[in-house]
């Protein structure tokens, strides 16, 4: 029997899910990443459960939907999703989905909430065939990809996880090589003109607003992007994915380049953040130059404080790297990933091209990414969609969307992947 991916109940599956605002917030209980993580979590392994599927639940940090036996394949989604940002900029609620011209909006409709729908709708597909798996499916489910990997350490506590795997939380074709990614901050003397400054929500998303209060009022120069309000200044800007700042406005870089014009602020601190950095913006390897957004800035007394972003080359050296970043400023790294480099010649990759291939006719090669998946966590894993073309831009930002032909392009391609790699 041909396995069918049932369409209508994915959709109203999927809708559900997007309609929980599962964003990070402070533990509550039982609940280590608060209340809407958990919710997102609690429906979809009681879903899974429901369509016939063996879960567990670790203590509320990640979950996992099996099925099958025999050497495990990991298929690791996450159901966090960031920030919706600010809700005038959304063409539709982010919490409310929405199809429009052929797109479905929604917070996490790439990012990662649609992936790990349709792998559970595919995992059904292949059981109401009466598919026996050669390979044990492990559809993993984190609820703190996008702000610390609290949920990956906690599984590694308990559990083991696969040695092979995907992660759909990227974009196709294959993605080969992910950059090592340091979340770091520096620590600024504060002008004493400044009472204080706040600017973004989360260290990977390009921060789209920021405001600087000042000590009096007093008249200043023009500043293209800010405004002045009494002594408050106001810049607002574009919100981006953070291994790709190009695509955002930084707020933070008006603010700091009014106080620098105003002399208010040392032209160092610029410079260091947004023009120079130290020549780290110049180191490159095959997978791409190293990129350097700094998205939160906070302050107290006596400092100004800056998360940046680093998303460094796959083959270069952490330690070198991370003494470049120590140049700029007085600095500490709050947390690291390893990069993932993968062979394009490997077996795994190789399968996938291929796979990817036949489902599109596209022969784009693998290619390497700055954004980090839960790939990089695997002995041997790469990330391997779900966006196509300039959707995935989409990602981090309002309006997020996937187009419902994405939608069936992926259903097809991992009902193909789980059946060619976990099936034979």
């Amino acid at each position: 029997m041909k396995p069918i991916v049932n369409k209508e109940m994915l959709m109203d599956s999927l809708f559900k899910l997007l309609e929980i605002p599962s964003v990070k917030t402070a533990p509550v209980g039982h609940m280590p990443f608060g209340k809407g993580v958990f919710d997102a979590l609690d429906y979809f392994l009681n879903l899974a459960k429901d369509l016939g599927f063996e879960t567990v639940n670790y203590d509320n940090y990640i979950g996992e939907v099996i099925f099958g036996e025999g050497e495990p394949f990991g298929v690791l989604c996450h159901l966090d999703v960031v920030p919706e940002g600010n809700l005038s900029d959304w063409v539709t609620p982010p919490y409310t989905p929405t199809i429009r011209d052929g797109k479905l909006y929604a917070r996490g409709a790439l990012d990662d909430k649609g992936g790990a729908m349709v792998v559970l709708y595919c995992m059904k597909a292949l059981k109401d065939a009466g598919i026996v798996p050669s390979r044990q499916i492990k559809l993993i489910l984190g609820c703190d990809e996008e702000s610390g990997w609290g949920c990956i350490d906690h599984y590694r506590k308990v559990a083991t996880l696969p040695k092979e795997g995907i992660s759909p939380d990227a974009d196709f074709p294959v993605i080969y090589a992910e950059k090592g990614i340091l979340h770091i901050q520096y620590a600024f003397d504060k002008p004493q003109a400044v009472l204080d400054i706040f600017g973004g929500e989360r260290a990977n998303v390009v921060c789209d607003f920021c405001t600087a209060t000042l000590e009096k009022v007093d008249l200043y120069a023009d500043y293209q992007g800010v405004s002045v309000d009494g002594n408050k200044i106001v810049a607002t800007g574009v919100s981006a994915h953070g291994s790709t700042p190009e695509k955002g406005d930084n707020a933070i870089k008006k603010i700091l380049g009014f106080l620098t014009e105003n002399h208010i602020l040392d032209e160092s601190v610029l410079d260091g953040l947004f023009v120079s950095c130290n020549g780290v913006k110049d180191l490159v390897d095959e997978t791409g130059h190293l990129t350097f957004s700094p998205n939160v800035i906070r302050t107290d007394d006596k400092k100004i404080y800056v998360t940046v972003d680093v998303r460094y080359p796959s083959t270069l050296n952490k330690d070198f790297v991370v003494e470049k970043l120590s140049e700029i400023g007085e600095m500490q790294i709050l947390s690291y990933q390893a990069p993932l480099f993968s062979p394009k010649d490997s077996g795994l990759v190789k399968v996938l091209s291929d796979i990817y291939v036949k489902c599109t006719g596209d022969t784009t090669p693998p290619i390497a990414i700055g954004g980090g998946t839960y790939a990089r966590a695997l002995e041997n894993g790469v990330a391997f969609g779900p966006a196509l073309n300039e959707e995935g831009e989409s990602i981090h930002k309002p309006n997020e969307y996937v187009t419902l032909s994405t939608l069936d392009t992926m259903t097809e391609i991992y009902l193909k992947t789980l059946i060619e790699v976990c099936c034979r």
